[in-house]
């Protein structure tokens, strides 16, 4: 019986102190929680221009390439999405269909590694993009890309049970 308290207790702890990081880190209570520049998800901003890039083939080629919204677009939870190719578009849409969209990267789009330590205003950027598992994952840049990776699980872990909790708590607003 002690342990089962004695356990209860730390899950409680490690609960309010990923929380409480929370009110410290989030700037905007309502930032969304899908990253997004003048409605564009998966994009960065270069010289005040938009340049959004296409997640499936960043997903499945682990391949950085720049998105026509022109020509192929759709709008997923609130936020235009961008391919370089019908193809590419359509399987966005039949993942959008299925429910769990593995196109839409991990965080909404938040730097990984900011989102592992609680920051939720950190921003990744598409070209970090790389595929842990069943997940696209992004980083502010490549340096912090590569402190990520070395420990992806763990980093992963945190930055999950961090976004969940914003998600939860309001600092971050869904989407759906």
């Amino acid at each position: 019986m002690k342990a089962r308290v004695t356990k209860i207790l730390l899950s409680l702890v490690a609960t309010y102190a990923a929380t409480a990081s929370f009110s410290v880190q989030a700037a905007d209570p309502v930032a969304k929680a899908i990253i997004e520049n003048d409605g564009i998800g998966f994009s960065r901003v270069d010289n005040g221009e938009v340049i959004a890039y296409d997640t499936v083939a960043a997903f499945e080629d682990n391949a950085s390439v720049v998105a026509d919204c022109a020509a192929h677009s759709t709008n997923y939870k609130g936020v235009t999405w961008c391919f370089s190719n019908g193809e590419n578009q359509q399987l966005f849409l039949a993942a959008a269909n299925q429910g769990q969209n593995k196109y839409v990267p991990f965080g909404g789009g938040h730097c990984s590694l900011g989102l592992a330590f609680g920051n939720l205003t950190a921003r990744g950027d598409p070209r970090t993009a790389v595929r842990i598992g069943n997940q696209l994952v992004l980083n502010g840049n490549f340096d912090v890309r590569s402190r990520f990776l070395q420990d992806s699980e763990r980093n992963l872990d945190m930055a999950t049970l961090r976004y969940e909790l914003a998600v939860k708590d309001g600092s971050l607003e869904s989407n759906e």
